[in-house]
């Protein structure tokens, strides 16, 4: 079968597969003015708030944030897609998302756009991103501990079932439970108490690259025992540096290589555990994955910020298929904005199946040619059905 052919069927059938988005921010309708959606929004995005302030020295972080949401979005708007070839991989996406909205890239203006929005509500905006980014279920991040979300649990939480929640760990292992505890007894019983009222697909924390299994006191006598009572998966993502530039705020965090025989200490421990894992370093990817082959409850999974990159994830997509075959899940969107959905899985689609179709190429060379039905199921398998089984969720 010609190489061409083999890539054309493959991605074809991706486009035909819904995703299960396994980890973002994104939130349920009920959440209000949580969910962030819309050109200003998309424009605002903290990884195009880095590139903006990169090109313009002149501004300070202080300036920036002193702007309205709308001066910085007609700030960025320029000096990213007007003054500059959008070739960056946050800029492309914003490209993606306005011409799968049916916009010309080249052509549109800012208020036209703007103007598009505003004539929408956010429960049509949902249904239509869902829609265009072939997105079947999203996994929210859910943090009992901050104040906005807090009150909506407390009063107005109306599930969606096409938003699945998580646990988020990290104020609760810092701050302790609602009196400060943080106690094992404290943390494990305040997390019994969540996990029933949120009924979370996992629990979840980020980690800096600095973390030692000798440190993670919480994590392995309060949080390890409460997931296997409530049988949750553990997701750890690991390698962050937060703050490393203050004055870029919410911008402003970068990256470290983490030691994961840390993780392989945890995962010796507590081989009735199941652990999702991903990693911030692209060099612990590949570590990540020789681990998954000696533990099968570990699941890694997607190409986390700084690894979110086509080249990197065509890397990380390649070693992980040529060492776990299907066996994982290979990106998440980790979207913070609605419409980042439309990109992300557009752009993830044609990694992922090119990446696949080399897989069968191999294969077609050695006198295998696999047939479309399996290429569907090993498709399915990626995108939606290795999330679902390891989460026990349909």
């Amino acid at each position: 079968m010609p190489p061409s052919n083999l890539r054309e069927r493959t991605y074809k059938i991706a486009c035909e597969i819904p995703v299960f988005d396994l980890h973002t921010h994104l939130v349920a309708p009920c959440f209000g003015t949580l969910n962030l959606w819309g050109i200003d929004e998309i424009l605002t995005y903290h990884y195009l708030i880095a590139e903006f302030l990169r090109v313009r020295p002149d501004v300070s972080g202080d300036d920036f944030y002193s702007w309205s949401k709308s001066k910085q979005a007609d700030e960025i708007w320029v000096a990213l897609f007007v003054e500059r070839t959008p070739v960056s991989e946050a800029q492309a996406g914003v490209v993606t998302i306005i011409h799968q909205l049916g916009f010309d890239p080249e052509a549109v203006t800012l208020e036209e756009l703007r103007a598009h929005f505003r004539g929408l509500t956010p429960e049509e905006q949902i249904d239509r991103v869902l829609q265009i980014s072939g997105v079947s279920k999203v996994v929210m991040t859910n943090d009992p501990k901050d104040p906005v979300e807090r009150a909506i649990w407390d009063g107005g939480y109306v599930a969606d079932p096409r938003f699945l929640t998580v646990l988020r760990l990290d104020q609760i292992l810092a701050t302790g439970n609602d009196q400060g505890d943080r106690s094992v007894e404290a943390i494990r019983s305040y997390l019994g108490v969540w996990i029933e009222r949120m009924k979370p697909v996992y629990v979840a924390i980020s980690l800096p690259e600095t973390w030692t299994f000798a440190e993670a006191t919480l994590i392995r006598e309060a949080v390890l025992p409460a997931c296997r009572e409530h049988d949750l998966p553990f997701a750890m993502m690991i390698g962050v540096r937060r703050g490393v530039n203050p004055s870029l705020r919410g911008a402003g965090d970068g990256s470290g290589l983490a030691d994961l025989t840390q993780l392989e200490l945890l995962l010796q421990e507590h081989l009735a555990n199941k652990f999702l894992v991903t990693t911030l370093a692209k060099e612990n990817a590949h570590t990540l994955a020789v681990m998954a082959r000696k533990f099968s409850n570990l699941m890694p999974f997607g190409c986390w910020w700084f690894v979110n990159n086509p080249s990197i994830i065509a890397e990380i997509t390649d070693f992980r298929l040529e060492m776990l075959g299907t066996s994982f899940i290979p990106q998440h969107s980790d979207a913070r904005v609605l419409e980042h959905l439309i990109y992300k899985w557009d752009h993830s689609r044609r990694i992922i199946s090119k990446r696949l179709a080399k897989r069968y190429e191999a294969l077609d060379i050695s006198g295998y040619a696999v047939t479309d039905d399996q290429i569907r199921d090993d498709l399915a398998r990626l995108l939606h059905r290795n999330a679902e089984e390891f989460l026990g969720v349909s």
